[in-house]
């Protein structure tokens, strides 16, 4: 296929533009907890993350509204926070990678750019609120709108939706080896991202 043939850029959120720890949010929320099997921020982090089994998954796919998650949490480990002292422990995780900033003003002129991310509407709020580099993007495609999450083959075919060309003229940016592996299998070309200097040169090869 021709250098010409990508026309959309798909681009992952966290850890890709805005780098972030969850764990964090674990040490965080340790003081308020008063459960006692879960004062230790790994049980808190497992809880919350766990890939599987995170209560994070309902609230990435919109099952839950930021309350619900929230009164979930203070049910589940005995929180003794208000919700508006919360949303700043939730939220104040990401920064942003300038030059993945810079790689994405400079493809905007040549392609279609767009964010598929998994994602909740606490951060994603925050997110656009804190780095307007989000806002350029064409396209927001977000698992908690559209009710599920990467590797989920529903929400690549939301952006192939979306796009509106074959899936080989789109290409996918995602810090995570399965999620690019999951788009790969449905025909959109992919990079594992690594770092903003890697993405520099990969660039070269599929554009």
């Amino acid at each position: 296929m021709d250098r010409k043939s990508i026309e959309v850029i798909l681009f992952d959120l966290g850890n890709v533009i805005c780098p972030f720890n969850h764990y964090q949010i674990a040490e965080k929320l340790l003081p308020f907890v008063q459960r006692r099997e879960f004062q230790d921020p790994n049980k808190i982090f497992s809880y919350l993350f766990d890939w599987q089994n995170g209560v994070i998954n309902s609230f990435d796919t919109g099952k839950l509204s930021p309350q619900e998650f929230f009164q979930s949490l203070k049910e589940s480990l005995k929180l003794s926070i208000s919700f508006d002292a919360f949303v700043p422990i939730w939220d104040r995780i990401f920064v942003e990678d300038r030059e993945v900033s810079e790689i994405i003003r400079s493809l905007k002129r040549r392609y279609r750019l767009g964010l598929l991310s998994n994602t909740d509407s606490l951060h994603f709020e925050y997110i656009v609120s804190t780095f307007p580099v989000v806002s350029e993007l064409e396209k927001w495609i977000l698992s908690y709108e559209v009710g599920f999450k990467k590797p989920a083959s529903q929400i690549f075919q939301k952006a192939i939706q979306w796009a509106g060309v074959e899936p080989e003229r789109i290409l996918f940016i995602d810090d995570t080896k399965g999620h690019v592996e999951a788009a790969v299998s449905l025909g959109i070309r992919g990079i594992h991202f690594v770092s903003a200097q890697q993405l520099r040169e990969k660039l070269k090869v599929f554009l």
